[in-house]
C-alpha cells in the first residue's frame, strides 16, 4: 500500500520592481486570509479566486529600515518580509 502524498503551496503578493512601476502598473490582486483574487485589469467584474495553505502580502505596507530592508510600516500590519513568511511554513 501507497502512502498519501501531499504538498502544501505558499504564495506570496510581492512589491513591484522597478519596470513594472515605471510602467506605471496597478495592483491586481487583492488577498483575504489565505485566498487571493486576481482582477482582469480590463474588465473589472471579471476575477478569479484561488485558495493557498499560506498566502504572504508583501505588495505594500512597507518601508525602508535602518539596515536597508524592507520593514512592515505599522507594528501588526499585514506587510509580510522574507523572514516572516518563512518562519509560518
Amino acid at each position: 500500500m501507497h502512502g498519501k502524498d501531499c504538498v502544501k503551496v505558499a504564495v506570496r503578493v510581492r512589491p513591484f520592481n522597478k519596470v513594472s512601476r515605471d510602467a506605471g502598473s496597478r495592483c491586481v490582486v487583492s488577498m483575504a486570509s489565505s485566498s487571493i483574487t486576481i482582477q482582469d485589469p480590463r474588465d473589472s467584474q471579471n476575477r478569479r479566486s484561488f485558495c493557498f495553505d499560506y498566502a504572504y502580502w508583501s505588495h505594500s505596507g512597507f518601508t525602508r529600515g535602518h539596515s536597508g530592508l524592507y520593514v512592515p510600516e505599522e507594528l501588526g500590519g499585514r506587510y509580510a518580509d522574507q523572514v516572516s513568511s518563512q518562519a509560518t511554513r
